[in-house]
């Protein structure tokens, strides 16, 4: 290791999961930063950030956003409006009551509760106090409406506002919030929403006002030239060295996402006993037979709980019919589907023709395949469980209107092409490795 060369701990340079330094890699090409400082810069708008999950919309807007007053709320951890108000208070350490002295203006304290959005005034939803007093009196204590007063400060200190996993939200609490922010962004708010490309225009359809305000900021798949930095960058910060086929195929095995990544190159460097920059010259070379190793490691931890759902299906009413597999085992519909769907690669989007195909050649030979409304039916039921019994973003979902299964989670599809496709692989490192 060279005498200028910084030592840094592995978690410090790979960081699935948070906000890379070291590999942080901004596409320059693409000009996405430019974009978000942009938006920041103008103002008057509800900026909709869209990207596929984990693609790197919240690296990107922290990356930009962060240098300047900045308030965050996790979508997932928030239930109902009161939360979201809540939330925001606590994080701008706004107290829950307050007092003024004699010389301020006073009207009569009273609560109330009235019907709308906006709990604590006009058309709003909850208790609202308001204080005043007599010119006389020295002091006066009054509860704050955290709405209120957190958009008050937000205006005033020129705060910006940043809502991930915007579409994690239930749809009458981003009405609500959305009309709650419209007249704040109209005083000049910056606010900042992301999500997933098709809930792009949630704020538009819960809240058709807004459409003069709304900004849309498209964040673009990655390609392997740009993914390729990210072991480039980390490796050589840690001080070791790994072939280019290491890096192309981790870059390859992604399904195009940064997290990804991340993660394979993280595990790879534990593979191969790596968790801080090495000191050896030469540099010391990850043993490329443990790169599967540490693909299974991540297939396991990531993917499994999903698959594991959804290979289960909905609780049967009766025992399922089990399907002979050409391996001697028997599966039923669900299990035989997921298995079908990744010996296909598995892919982002398989149309049924591929599906049935598929599991034509893995039953056995006289085993007579599942007529199109049955596998039709445990795709729909598996969509379902996908939205109903998995939180976060639905990893997979049935597209009945154009017979075609649609994953978007990474980390589900990983786990089917390594844990399933290649199980045999993982078990026995192939020569193809070496």
């Amino acid at each position: 290791m060279s005498a200028s060369m910084q030592n840094y701990r592995l978690r410090d340079v790979f960081t699935p999961g948070g906000l890379p330094s070291v590999t942080y890699v901004g596409r320059e090409h693409l000009d996405l930063e430019g974009k978000i400082s942009r938006a920041r810069a103008k103002g008057y708008a509800f900026n909709v950030v869209t990207g596929p999950t984990k693609s790197g919309k919240s690296v990107l807007c922290h990356k930009v956003l962060d240098d300047s007053p900045l308030i965050v709320i996790e979508g997932g951890q928030v239930k109902t409006e009161d939360q979201f108000w809540q939330q925001i208070a606590y994080k701008l350490n706004i107290a829950s009551a307050a007092s003024k002295g004699r010389a301020d203006t006073a009207t009569v304290t009273a609560t109330g509760e009235v019907s709308g959005g906006i709990p604590g005034v006009l058309g709003g939803k909850g208790s609202g106090a308001f204080a005043d007093a007599a010119q006389d009196s020295s002091s006066l204590t009054y509860t704050n409406v955290p709405i209120i007063a957190s958009l008050d400060k937000m205006i005033k200190d020129e705060i910006a506002l940043l809502v991930d996993d915007f579409h994690y939200l239930d749809q009458s609490v981003q009405k609500s919030v959305i009309q709650a922010l419209k007249g704040a962004v109209f005083s000049g708010l910056t606010v900042f929403l992301l999500a997933v490309p098709h809930r792009a225009f949630d704020p538009i359809t819960v809240e058709n006002e807004v459409e003069g305000r709304f900004k849309h900021i498209e964040i673009p798949e990655w390609n392997t030239d740009d993914l390729s930095l990210i072991p480039q960058r980390g490796f050589a910060a840690l001080g070791v060295a790994v072939d280019d086929k290491s890096i192309k195929e981790i870059c390859d095995e992604a399904f195009g996402n940064p997290l990804l990544v991340q993660e394979s190159c993280s595990e790879f460097c534990l593979q191969n006993g790596v968790e801080k920059t090495e000191t050896q010259n030469p540099p010391k070379k990850l043993d490329r037979k443990k790169l599967y190793l540490a693909f299974g490691e991540i297939a396991e931890s990531k993917g499994f709980p999903k698959y594991q759902k959804l290979k289960k299906g909905p609780n049967p009413k009766k025992e399922r019919l089990g399907r002979k597999l050409k391996d001697g085992s028997s599966d039923d519909i669900y299990s035989v589907i997921m298995s079908s769907v990744a010996s296909l690669g598995p892919k982002a989007s398989t149309s049924y023709i591929e599906i049935r195909g598929a599991i034509k050649e893995i039953l056995a030979d006289g085993e007579p395949t599942p007529q199109k409304n049955e596998i039709t039916s445990a795709l729909s039921h598996m969509s379902k469980i996908a939205k109903d019994k998995i939180q976060g973003e639905p990893p997979l979902e049935w597209v009945r209107g154009e017979d075609t299964l649609v994953i978007t989670d990474p980390f589900l599809l990983f786990y089917m092409k390594w844990a399933i496709r290649n199980k045999g692989a993982l078990e026995a490192v192939p020569d193809t490795l070496l």
